[in-house]
């Protein structure tokens, strides 16, 4: 008989267990990822390099305070987990189904603004920070919009006897 694969993450750092922290967590999370295209967008395209390595950061401390249930496989969740899991990929697709429709749209309509030879990302484009910033930007929404959801659904955790 094969032994039961355990959670990496069984408990959570203690400072993050409460609803309040990991809703901090996550305001914080959505601040820095929306700021950080911003500040590209303006020509800040270094500090915009700063604020997604602290996003990445913020989301790997949400992964740690939801015990990483977004990711986990279903030998190690209960039904509980497994219902929330399910229902934050679910919020998390049809968030990044908008963000990347918003982004095809205004990429479509660029096109149609320019001359017919304009393309709007070029090859060598992807060696520039501010495209950089944008592809790290959207990689951090969807490793960790569905651990942001995760902390924000989660109730307040019961007091141990």
């Amino acid at each position: 008989m094969t032994q039961p694969v355990k959670n990496p993450f069984p408990k959570p750092i203690p400072l993050l267990r409460s609803q309040k922290n990991r809703r901090t967590l996550t305001i914080l999370s959505i601040i820095l990822s929306l700021s950080a295209p911003t500040l590209a967008l303006f020509g800040q395209s270094t500090l915009a390099l700063y604020v997604v390595a602290a996003c990445l950061a913020v989301i790997i401390g949400l992964h740690f305070a939801t015990r990483n249930i977004a990711n986990s496989i279903n030998s190690i969740t209960d039904e509980r987990e497994r219902s929330l899991r399910d229902h934050a990929h679910r919020i998390a697709y049809w968030v990044l189904s908008g963000v990347l429709g918003g982004i095809v749209g205004l990429a479509f309509g660029f096109s149609r603004t320019r001359e017919a030879s304009y393309v709007l990302l070029k090859v060598g484009d992807l060696t520039r920070i501010d495209v950089f910033v944008y592809i790290m930007t959207f990689w951090a929404l969807f490793l960790g919009l569905p651990s942001a959801i995760i902390a924000w659904l989660e109730p307040e955790p019961l007091e141990d006897e």
